[in-house]
């Protein structure tokens, strides 16, 4: 993921600056380092943090290492953007936002599928009650991972990635879900490993169901075993006077989860636009400074603003743990076979 980040700090160097790099592969740190045209080159995090003269951190770590890295970090006044997951456990979330609640730092989970400028559209729509009340939502997460990546990745290893497509990829949609519609009450759940390359309980199907507290009901599918799909990411929302949905990206969406959204809706009726038959539009985002087509130029963007002038974050680290809460639910649900309260996680 640091090379997703990499074409914000180079294409806005007045707006932030790279210092160091920092990875425990000294080749690895290398090779970024001189693609970000770096000199001061880590092995050792904490020894980066005490030499080196920063502001914050961008952490794209492996999952088990969130926790360690981010409360480090907020122990030394670093303000920290850090990749989901947020961790491996629920305690471990509970602890980082401790932590950086009482260094006073900001503490950002770069939940990319926020800052695409068709999710701030969908957002404002909704806001604006284009749909009117949400009765359902339906979010699917389906990749082929052993096409991507060698059978030996720690992605495979439900230990160093605390499960398996459920908290890698499904949290992307469940997030953006829950960012749209509000919080999450109770969850339904099943977890199966059907590939043996998935060890250490990673599983590589799920189905959930989520019930919202505004009412709506949400589907949730993943497949990390899947490769004949005709699309990875997509979500759909059902109200009382409009649906919209995703569509699979083009080669030129930069990204790569999500394509354009298209809405139909009674408003639009009565402009012509659209039918109650089926007919859609697609949505036309708003771009701007902080909204290009990048999400992770925008979400590093954010942050940077963030850290500079205090602004509302678009996805803190205390708002994620209601995102961690659904995908840890979910397994306790799938463990028990029972539905399951968030409250109490």
């Amino acid at each position: 993921m640091g090379y997703a980040h990499l074409p914000a700090y180079l294409k806005f160097p007045e707006k932030v600056q790279l210092t160091a790099v920092c990875d425990i592969r000294e080749e690895s740190a290398k090779t970024y380092a001189q693609k970000a045209k770096l000199s001061a080159i880590y092995t050792d995090f904490e020894k980066m943090l005490k030499d080196e003269d920063l502001d914050a951190v961008d952490i794209c770590t492996i999952h088990d290492q969130h926790k360690h890295n981010v409360i480090v970090a907020a122990e030394a006044g670093k303000h920290v953007l850090l990749e989901k997951p947020m961790a491996t456990t629920m305690q471990d979330c509970r602890d980082m936002v401790r932590a950086t609640e009482k260094s006073g730092i900001n503490f950002l989970v770069a939940q990319t599928l926020r800052y695409l400028p068709t999710s701030q559209a969908v957002l404002h729509l909704i806001q604006n009650q284009e749909l009117g009340v949400i009765h359902a939502a339906r979010g699917d997460s389906i990749l082929k991972q052993s096409l991507i990546l060698p059978h030996d990745h720690w992605m495979f290893d439900g230990k160093r990635a605390g499960g398996g497509v459920l908290i890698t990829l499904s949290i992307h949609i469940i997030d953006l879900l829950r960012y749209f519609l509000g919080d999450v009450k109770k969850v339904f759940g099943t977890c199966k490993t059907t590939n043996s390359l998935f060890i250490n309980g990673a599983e590589d199907l799920v189905s959930a169901t989520l019930e919202f507290n505004n009412g709506a009901i949400g589907n949730i599918f993943s497949s990390f075993s899947t490769s004949r799909t005709p699309w990875n990411i997509k979500y759909m929302i059902y109200g009382e006077d409009g649906t919209l949905y995703s569509n699979p990206p083009t080669n030129e969406q930069i990204g790569g989860q999500l394509g354009e959204i298209s809405i139909s809706s009674r408003s639009q009726d009565r402009e012509g636009k659209t039918t109650s038959k089926g007919s859609f539009i697609t949505l036309e985002p708003p771009y701007n400074e902080l909204f290009g087509k990048n999400p992770f130029v925008n979400e590093i963007l954010h942050f940077v603003d963030l850290c500079q002038n205090d602004n509302s974050p678009i996805s803190s680290g205390k708002d994620n743990l209601n995102t961690m809460k659904i995908i840890f639910g979910i397994y306790k649900s799938s463990e028990i076979n029972k539905p399951i309260n968030l409250d109490g996680m």
